[in-house]
């Protein structure tokens, strides 16, 4: 399971780092080894980042807020 979190300068200045710590941090704690977090430089989204993309899919106008229930919906049940 790879996660690519957007770390441009336009979603940097709208907080993909903290997004980033959010995923980063859930890995560690749920499924250490079976999902991969990786920094991607710009996916095309930028009047809407922060983008993630998880696998196949592409999420915009992501929050650190936003990480667990995304995590929950789209990572977790694809690693166990």
């Amino acid at each position: 399971m790879v996660v690519e979190v957007c770390v441009g300068s336009s979603c940097f200045l709208r907080g993909s780092e903290g997004v980033v710590k959010a995923f980063q941090s859930l890995i560690e704690e749920k499924c250490p080894g079976q999902a991969v977090l990786k920094g991607s430089f710009c996916m095309g989204q930028c009047t809407t980042g922060v983008t993630v993309r998880i696998q196949d899919r592409y999420f915009s106008c992501v929050t650190p807020q936003d990480v667990s229930a995304l995590f929950e919906k789209y990572i977790l049940p694809n690693v166990r």
